[in-house]
């Protein structure tokens, strides 16, 4: 009888622990979207270089989380960062023309066996290993030595490359999914930073 008194006790605080932390990751999540709105979020710089028979674009984005987004990273919640990137062929008496399009993604994610933070190129699987998260976050942006384009694609004249990045929530405890169901602060999408590369 004692044994399983002490069973009950144990399984009833077990649940109210991990109910509470759910209540307050619901509480971070429902913080107000101006907090994310103040946060930065953009294309610092961005160029392409040739290599081995392709363009290979480097760029450095700017962004910040707030503290909510922070913690909820820290409970194991994944953040996507996407990019677009568009190379167009500038034509005088024509609309442009669209030489390639490509989507980027990269996986950030708490791996709480190990107590590392991990950054996974979800195109090619690659993965970097972090001992904390802003260690991971400087590793999220910076982009280095993507594959782009083919330089046997690139014809002659001017062409013009844009770029923008997203970020948001992958997946989400059912917990969480309500309430984020309601609310964007957890998606953020950067403008479009162009420029004209001499290919």
């Amino acid at each position: 009888m004692g044994a399983s008194l002490k069973f009950w006790r144990n399984l009833r605080s077990r649940y109210f622990a991990n109910a509470s932390r759910s209540v307050v990751l619901v509480v971070m999540i429902a913080l107000p979207t101006a907090v994310w709105a103040q946060s930065r979020f953009d294309i610092r710089s961005a160029y392409v270089e040739p290599a081995d028979g392709v363009y290979e674009l480097n760029a450095t984005i700017n962004f910040d989380l707030p503290d909510g987004a922070r913690a909820v990273i820290r409970e194991g919640v994944p953040l996507t960062l996407h990019l677009e990137i568009v190379v167009r062929r500038q034509r005088n008496y024509w609309f442009d023309q669209t030489v390639a399009t490509l989507e980027q993604s990269y996986e950030l994610v708490y791996h709480a066996l190990s107590e590392r933070y991990l950054v996974r190129n979800l195109n090619s699987g690659e993965q970097t290993s972090y001992a904390t998260l802003d260690m991971a976050l400087d590793g999220l942006r910076v982009i280095s030595r993507l594959p782009i384009l083919d330089q046997a694609l690139v014809e002659p004249g001017r062409h013009e490359i844009s770029i923008r990045a997203r970020i948001d929530v992958r997946t989400m405890p059912d917990a969480l999914r309500f309430v984020l169901f309601w609310t964007d602060d957890w998606r953020q999408r950067s403008e479009w930073y162009t420029w004209s590369p001499q290919l």
